[in-house]
């Protein structure tokens, strides 16, 4: 919980740098250690102010004064531009929202991310651009921290609450998204549904991943662990608008007349994809359809004299439980 003094030594540091000043002055004598949880919750919660990079301070009884560094020593004239640019694909994005639904909403900004930034980590530096919102929205590259920060400033700019939190995944540091949707708080990682920056493909296409779309705890810590200090950290308990329930596509169990169905269901398209309720159900729907060759006894194959053939292709999250299927029937 954060004090009031905390919250109020924030705004304090909050006003100035909105208007690109990088030294803020405290008249009256404050305790260091809320000073420092001040800034601390700044960053947490204003991604707007992209250009932080480090500071000093320096108090005494009567006053403080806080020397925030900025990032690639960019003037306030150019950080105002950059503002403004980053502003700008904000607004672009937020007219795709209007008149949607806060799921909708949710989705349209989740898959706008995905779809527009290109993970990019740089070799040495820890810090610049791709670090931030404004590297994520202006520039379409990011690092998970930046892709997070992007989606934290969309959220807030439609209303809707929504953090950050970090810890280690797969033995990195990495950072990711929560987000209030009606009574329910919900994880979202815009960085893992990234296919390119989790690894699974050397190019984006137009079916775009929704793995960590809306997930409760259970599915998140199968992953990650938190660090410790979070700001603030929800109880995520619901899969009421996960992605794939609210699609019918999630699964306790593995049946095949369920795989079936879906591609029937889905021959149009020529893909489909389902999520099972453990790693378990999964691994039986691999030996299963592929292992033992019952994908082909799918309706869509079956002819009156025999089978039409075809060809598939399938990749799966086995943390998830998720299975992604691609697939063709000769004529």
């Amino acid at each position: 919980m954060v004090s009031q003094e905390v919250q109020k030594i924030c705004d304090e540091i909050y006003q100035p740098l909105s208007n690109f000043e990088n030294v803020v002055k405290i008249n009256r004598g404050i305790n260091p250690d809320d000073l420092k949880k001040a800034v601390t919750l700044l960053k947490a919660n204003y991604p707007e102010i992209f250009w932080l990079d480090g500071y000093s301070l320096s108090y005494n009884s009567t006053s403080a004064e806080i020397t925030f560094q900025v990032i690639n020593q960019y003037k306030p004239d150019k950080l105002k531009k950059m503002s403004l640019t980053m502003y700008q694909k904000v607004q672009k994005i937020l007219k795709m929202t209007i008149g949607r639904t806060d799921y909708e909403k949710i989705l349209i900004v989740h898959d706008y991310l995905v779809s527009h930034t290109t993970y990019h980590k740089p070799l040495f530096s820890k810090h610049g651009l791709c670090y931030t919102a404004y590297g994520c929205l202006a520039e379409g590259k990011a690092v998970c921290s930046g892709y997070s920060k992007a989606f934290q400033l969309l959220m807030k700019s439609l209303q809707i609450e929504c953090g950050i939190c970090s810890g280690i995944a797969k033995r990195e540091s990495h950072a990711w998204n929560y987000v209030k949707l009606g009574k329910n708080y919900y994880w979202i990682d815009v960085t893992w549904d990234d296919p390119i920056a989790h690894g699974k493909s050397s190019s984006k296409d137009d079916w775009l991943y929704h793995h960590y779309f809306l997930i409760d705890d259970e599915l998140l810590f199968r992953t990650r662990k938190l660090d410790g200090n979070q700001p603030f950290v929800p109880s995520c308990r619901s899969l009421k608008d996960n992605y794939f329930v609210r699609n019918g596509l999630c699964f306790k169990e593995y049946q095949f007349e369920t795989v079936n169905r879906l591609l029937s269901a889905h021959q149009k398209e020529g893909r489909t994809e389902m999520m099972f309720s453990t790693p378990k159900e999964l691994k039986k729907a691999l030996k299963d359809l592929f292992d033992q060759k019952h994908f082909w006894d799918a309706d869509i194959f079956k002819t009156k004299n025999g089978r039409k053939g075809g060809s598939f292709s399938y990749s799966f999250n086995e943390d998830l439980g998720i299975l992604r299927i691609s697939f063709t029937v000769n004529p």
